[in-house]
């Protein structure tokens, strides 16, 4: 399950072998992904992307733009405009 912590500006994953995690800024108008870390012993499980759909989201529910210096979320970006 993707938790939001709003005050660190992170959506987390938390696993027994490691928590995965998605740090942005916000600012009125957008939302934009600096990082998004997995443990390598969580990689290939889908939990980037699930990350990225958490913060999609939200930036969806709050209007805002979203932008990325993050390559994983900008890859996914890409993906998801060419769906």
């Amino acid at each position: 399950m993707v938790q939001h912590d709003r005050e660190n500006h992170t959506f987390l994953i938390k696993n027994p072998e490691g928590i995965s995690w998605l740090e942005y800024q916000e600012t009125d108008r957008s939302v934009s992904v600096l990082h998004t870390v997995v443990p390598p012993e969580l990689s290939g499980k889908g939990l980037a992307a699930r990350l990225a759909a958490a913060a999609w989201d939200y930036a969806q529910k709050q209007h805002k733009e979203i932008c990325s210096e993050c390559s994983y979320m900008t890859a996914w970006l890409k993906r998801r405009t060419r769906s």
